[in-house]
């Protein structure tokens, strides 16, 4: 069942890079990689599989991690050690039903959303000291929650888990201490409600040393045990991943203040617009009937290629959004081939939309009310203007006024 339904399956996870290579999966976040499999028995050249996959992640600078199970067979591990991985501390893989598990009546605080800056850093501590385990916090997901044993304002203990979209299963990515209620509340969460997806049936588990005893007292059977191998290429790998979804992160308020500031616009005056600057161009939309028009595909293409070709190794380029969780990416590091696919866009028919630099020199402005939208910075102009007007029209507005295609009365 677990082999099945959880080995070799392609992640769902925002802003990485799954390929298929046979019978493996290699993840590329940006900052690391991850092998995974099902059988390799059928496999004759393991050791030319793991050659290849080196070379894949060298190429990235990604140091990897591969997962060894017991019931792979001694050619797996003997492989990947004539290659130059390291194992580590093997770990006990564990299985409980969720009907087996006891309930508990302690209550734990539950993030599932990002964690809010004032119990973030504490969290994050206390996860990182913890044993390793299935899956750290640090690649903590929309679909991932953390739940926090608390004890007035004092954080005892916390437990990190997600649903396996497609699975029967529900997965605890670690626990930080030897504690049975956390287990209990892990069989209880069950996943939160998620369409068109299966019931939980059951709840896996990696674990070592003292925290092994725990998970076996609240229901859980040891199935086979995992080691996890490592190895880095040469060079030094990214320090943050190309895109990320952005939740409580004090950076997401920042920008916000900032681009709100700078373009005199908030929730209440967004209908109206911002204030364009001088360089921007302004087209009119109303040619793009809903959000699947192959004509918003094409402007949205010309944009993304705009940002970019104007875009520095570094630049932190945001997809934000009035009141919803947005993006931050480094444009040049996705949209391209073997790249996670480009996270932000610039238009929408029924919900206004930014896209901005850091440092707010370049970015689009969708406003939806009245069917414009603005491209600001005179690099990404000049990347996209002509594309842009032979797509869409006659520019409605330069440096925000009308260029002489709407009239006006008055003075």
């Amino acid at each position: 069942m677990y082999d099945t339904q959880i080995r070799g399956r392609v992640p769902e996870v925002f802003g990485v890079v799954a390929e298929r290579d046979g019978p493996l999966v290699r993840v590329h976040y940006g900052t690391h990689g991850v092998v995974d499999h099902g059988d390799l028995s059928e496999v004759e050249d393991l050791a030319g599989l793991v050659r290849r996959s080196q070379q894949d992640f060298a190429e990235r600078v990604e140091p990897v991690t591969w997962n060894a199970y017991s019931h792979d067979g001694p050619r797996l591990a003997q492989a990947l050690l004539d290659a130059g991985f390291t194992p580590g501390t093997p770990r006990s893989l564990l299985i409980a039903d969720v009907n087996d598990v006891p309930t508990t009546d302690v209550e734990l605080r539950t993030y599932w959303a990002g964690l809010p800056p004032k119990d973030e850093d504490r969290i994050l501590r206390l996860a990182e000291a913890a044993p390793e385990q299935r899956r750290p916090v640090s690649e903590l997901e929309f679909g991932m929650d953390v739940q926090a044993l608390w004890h007035y304002n004092r954080l005892l203990d916390l437990v990190w888990l997600e649903k396996v979209h497609g699975t029967e299963f529900t997965s605890i990515g670690g626990i930080s201490g030897p504690r049975r209620e956390l287990l209990h509340a892990a069989a209880a969460w069950k996943g939160r409600r998620a369409w068109l997806q299966p019931p939980t049936r059951y709840v896996v588990a990696e674990a070592s040393g003292d925290l092994v005893p725990v998970h076996l007292a609240a229901g859980f059977q040891e199935i086979a045990e995992v080691t996890t191998y490592r190895w880095a290429p040469p060079g030094e790998p990214a320090r943050e991943r190309p895109s990320k979804q952005l939740f409580s992160d004090p950076e997401h308020d920042e920008i916000w203040r900032r681009f709100e500031k700078r373009f005199e616009v908030t929730y209440e005056t967004a209908y109206d617009g911002i204030t364009e600057p001088p360089g921007s161009v302004t087209w009119h939309m109303e040619a793009i009937e809903d959000w699947r028009d192959p004509l918003l595909r094409q402007v949205e293409a010309a944009i993304a290629r705009g940002l970019r070709a104007c875009g520095h190794r570094g630049d932190r380029l945001y997809r934000l959004k009035w009141y919803i969780n947005g993006t931050v990416c480094d444009p040049t590091r996705v949209g391209g081939p073997g790249q996670p696919p480009w996270p932000g866009y610039s238009y929408l028919p029924d919900e206004n939309v930014i896209q901005v630099s850091w440092d707010l020199r370049m970015g689009t402005y969708g406003n939806f009310r009245e069917e414009s939208l603005c491209v600001f910075g005179a690099e990404l102009v000049a990347e996209v203007e002509e594309e842009l007007t032979e797509l869409l029209g006659t520019v409605l507005r330069r440096d925000g006024r009308p260029v002489g295609n709407v009239w006006t009365f008055g003075p």
